[in-house]
């Protein structure tokens, strides 16, 4: 379980949901939208200066984060033949049911996941209905939300494995 890449796969799920938060800001402070009379509309950028600069370090940023994260799921895939971790399924990668002891760690922190977005997602939403709030972060706040559930997961599994 040491080099199990599933269990920190739900690390690298967050720190490409932040890598995408990024991206958001960027595109949220240097673009505007105009809508037209017709009811069209189209988006304008303006990068330049700081934001060009930001722009070329969250590339270089993102090509680092793909090289290293397919590199791992390679290396994983090697070390762990049983166990490999496929990108072309639609189950999460970082459920751990190799045994029933497994399994029921993977329940009870789906089951704290579940219970996180039951709250946050209302409460968000009377947030976003009472303050004006713009489109870019009420993305930001759902992006977080989703790191929010990611930690939760982790963290119920680290503490099962760390206990093991």
């Amino acid at each position: 379980m040491k080099n199990d890449m599933r269990i920190t796969y739900p690390l690298w799920q967050m720190a490409g949901i932040f890598i995408i938060m990024g991206f958001v800001l960027l595109v949220g402070y240097a673009a505007t939208v105009n809508t037209f009379s017709d009811g069209g509309f189209g988006f304008e950028f303006s990068i330049s200066g700081n934001s060009g600069i930001l722009l070329n370090v969250m590339m270089v940023i993102v090509f680092l984060y793909l090289i290293l994260f397919f590199y791992n799921i390679k290396k994983h895939n090697e070390r762990m033949p049983k166990q490999k971790i496929s990108m072309t399924t639609y189950k999460p990668q970082e459920y751990l049911e190799d045994d029933e002891l497994f399994q029921d760690v993977t329940k009870q922190a789906t089951k704290k996941v579940y219970t996180y977005f039951a709250w946050a997602l209302p409460i968000m939403a009377v947030v976003y209905l009472m303050l004006p709030i713009g489109k870019m972060w009420m993305t930001v706040g759902v992006l977080l939300l989703a790191a929010g559930q990611y930690w939760i997961y982790y963290r119920t599994i680290k503490k099962f494995i760390s206990s093991v």
